[in-house]
């Protein structure tokens, strides 16, 4: 009988979602030459090339596509099997908290696994800007991810995301660049006023929305660019070169990505957390 290590095909897993190596082996508890043994095993073992490099990080080859497919499956089939005979499953409801660009492109694939791995838990998901996410913790929320310009001792961070310009690239031509934003208090939105007014680059604001997916419709209809986390970009909008159409514009950054759970959290929260933190 011929079998696939479990281990490798979560170093494997860890490799991608997280584009490096050695912060793979972070989150497996392992050396970074241990996962890369681990993925030249997996490939003599398979006779196919999984990866291939891709700048500073990775990317899967059509066979390594195909097993990273199976490696989600075997995975979620495994941490469903040990959570159904835990000696408490774990239930109740847990409040998550999240800004609705993490909510889109993130966290669908990651919620389903957990409500598969935990069908007692009941999630209740509400998007909100980060501000109001850090002040319903504990009132509205058990668990949050909101983006921080600076972190504390009370935020885990999750990961640090660069930030980038959206948008039609033939907008950048316009002599005051047109922004669509979230309301006052977007971190997004502050910093692309910040990076604008550094330069002294006019700009004018021609649409405001709260909502991520107006936002998207707003740039999809050209009424404007504006800044997002790189791995927020939906995939049906473009990201704008840093020398656009002759004219530079201006780095806008990068921004944390942390999480917070109310004090005295269920255990049930607690389990999201940590599901969490070991997947994004």
């Amino acid at each position: 009988m011929k079998h696939l290590s479990l281990e490798a095909l979560r170093s494997f897993s860890a490799v991608i979602e997280l584009g490096s190596m050695t912060l793979a082996g972070e989150r497996m508890g392992r050396s970074q030459p241990a996962i890369s043994l681990q993925l030249k095993k997996l490939e003599q073992q398979l006779g196919v090339e999984l990866l291939t490099r891709q700048g500073s990080g990775f990317a899967l080859t059509a066979d390594g596509d195909v097993l990273f497919d199976y490696a989600q499956r075997m995975l979620a089939l495994n941490d469903q099997a040990w959570a159904q005979f835990e000696p408490q499953q774990v239930s109740g409801k847990v409040r998550l908290g999240i800004t609705s660009e993490f909510a889109s492109s993130l966290l669908p694939k990651v919620l389903g696994q957990f409500a598969q791995v935990y069908p007692q838990v009941t999630l209740q998901v509400t998007s909100a800007l980060s501000k109001d996410l850090l002040s319903g913790l504990g009132q509205q929320f058990d668990i949050i991810l909101a983006l921080r310009e600076q972190t504390n001792k009370s935020d885990v961070l999750i990961q640090r995301e660069e930030l980038v310009w959206v948008g039609s690239p033939a907008l950048v031509e316009q002599p005051s660049l047109p922004l669509v934003v979230a309301p006052e208090g977007c971190i997004y939105r502050r910093r692309a006023e910040q990076s604008l007014q550094r330069i002294h680059q006019p700009y004018r604001i021609t649409y405001t929305n709260t909502d991520f997916s107006g936002l998207t419709a707003a740039l999809h209809s050209s009424l404007g660019i504006t800044v997002l986390a790189r791995s927020t970009v939906p995939e049906s909008v473009s990201v704008i070169d840093a020398l656009a159409n002759g004219k530079k514009l201006p780095a806008p950054g990068s921004v944390n990505v942390i999480m917070r759970l109310a004090g005295g959290a269920s255990s049930a929260a607690s389990q999201l957390a940590d599901y969490l933190k070991a997947r994004i």
